[in-house]
């Protein structure tokens, strides 16, 4: 019950006499003072490493101790790291998805190193990761190492959550992206959700982000000193080591994500009975030509739907075309490139017809009108370049509907004859032949008797 005033006034005199010196408060150091720590601040949460202030600091002599100190200090007077926050999962709740660039292949045919993709799926419960090695990061690669990795975990989470590749969506939002629609077909068959992470932000999926870090000072460090000549070789080498990462124990919950797993695996669902086939999907307007273009080829389409875009699912078998959710075409995919593939079915009538003309139907059609006509045909088009007569053949063939089989045939008889295959001799030949005819049906068969006259006609 002592007024503060007695109180400050003994303080004064303690102070006078440096019996209270305990109490004063140490003075700050002095290069701390001329550093203006706010700039310092926005300097380094605009990207700018901390180590690099500090060198440039002591080129201008404002700090004179080593950067241990200097970093101390800094952590008393601006913050350095942001709060974060511990997420937890339920089993069979979520699995995060992701890309690192992967280990060079060597091709013993060429000799150059081709580069790889690094796929990491993780089972954010327990952990328990799956990862392969492929060639792109496509869509063909990127559905296939799902198939793959939900073999592997025996089921299938809840949710997945990728990040924004364009083999998983296809327009960014940070609320609402657009899926690509590959993606969501395989999703609808495995009966997940699919939940993308936002753009720019690696702690949407820090768990599997984490796991890449430990796989590339693990295992990329461990077969450093490796040549690797194939996928299938680097994969099986992963697959090994990839027992030996999921039953190493965890740091944090202090057991192996392999006896995680167990607790975790009964909360997956279940495999399809059916297996998934990896379609990829594109989109693509059908041209004049009755083709359209997908994967370095072409294929055809009817032709009432030109110039409309058509829907294109593709296994490594076969190509489905829809349009507006009807398959409109099916055909096998080809191996190769630059190579159309057609049925001539989707062609309007008059190209169809056109289409269908080959040599061996021009033989067939030879032979119904005669045997020379087909002798004369078949050594036009058995010759070292057949399509070359194809055209002269069809005009050939095509002279008994203008004329008659008889004629075209005794006229080929003469060409056989002579080895001139030329149509304009032969319609000459049928010409004459007709004309022949005419002055043969207009002479008199019947008339009076002449003296003058010999034959058998004069007599009477």
């Amino acid at each position: 019950k002592i007024h503060r005033n007695t109180i400050n006034k003994y303080v004064e005199k303690f102070k006078n006499e440096k019996l209270f010196s305990s109490l004063e408060t140490k003075p700050p150091i002095s290069w701390c003072a001329e550093i203006d720590w706010e700039k310092v601040r926005l300097e380094y949460l605009g990207g700018v490493c901390l180590n690099v202030i500090y060198e440039e600091l002591v080129e201008r002599k404002k700090v004179q101790v080593q950067y241990a100190g200097f970093w101390k200090q800094a952590q008393k007077r601006i913050s350095l790291t942001e709060a974060t926050m511990v997420r937890i999962f339920k089993p069979g709740e979520r699995t995060e998805i992701d890309y690192a660039d992967g280990i060079e292949i060597l091709d013993p045919v060429t000799g150059e190193l081709r580069k790889t993709q690094f796929f990491v799926g993780v089972l954010c419960h327990s952990r328990y990761a799956f990862a392969e090695f492929t060639m792109t990061q496509g869509s063909g690669d990127f559905l296939q190492s799902h198939v793959n990795m939900f073999e592997y975990f025996g089921g299938v989470a809840q949710l997945l959550s990728p990040d924004n590749l364009k083999s998983a969506v296809t327009k960014t939002h940070r609320y609402d992206p657009v899926i690509n629609q590959a993606y969501t077909r395989l999703a609808e068959h495995y009966e997940v959700a699919v939940v993308p992470a936002r753009v720019r932000t690696p702690k949407d999926k820090a768990i599997v982000e984490r796991t890449i870090q430990i796989f590339q000072r693990y295992f990329f460090m461990k077969v450093r000193n490796k040549t690797f000549t194939s996928l299938l070789e680097l994969n099986q080498c992963l697959r090994e080591h990839l027992v030996i990462f999921n039953g190493k124990k965890h740091r944090v919950f202090k057991r192996t994500r392999a006896e995680m797993f167990e607790d975790e695996k009964i909360h997956l669902k279940l495999l399809p009975q059916d297996p998934y086939k990896v379609a990829v999907y594109h989109r693509a307007v059908l041209s004049r030509d009755c083709h359209l273009y997908f994967d370095q080829n072409y294929y055809s389409s009817p032709h009432h739907l030109r110039g409309r875009d058509l829907d294109i699912w593709a296994t490594a078998k076969i190509v489905e075309i829809f349009y507006n959710g009807e398959r409109v075409a099916l055909h096998g995919r080809s191996k190769t490139t630059r190579k159309f593939v057609t049925d001539i079915s989707h062609y309007p009538p008059a190209q169809m017809a056109f289409a269908e003309e080959d040599v061996q139907k021009i033989i067939t059609r030879a032979v119904t009108v005669g045997p020379e006509t087909a002798r004369l045909i078949k050594s036009l088009l058995e010759s070292p370049q057949p399509l070359k007569h194809l055209r002269r053949s069809q005009g050939i063939v095509a002279l008994a509907w203008k004329y008659t089989g008889a004629d075209l045939e005794a006229a080929c008889k003469e060409a056989n004859r002579f080895s001139n295959h030329n149509i304009q001799y032969l319609e000459r030949v049928i010409k004459m032949r007709e004309g022949v005819k005419s002055n043969q049906e207009n002479e008199i068969t019947d008339r009076s008797y002449n003296p003058h006259l010999r034959g058998i006609n004069n007599i009477h």
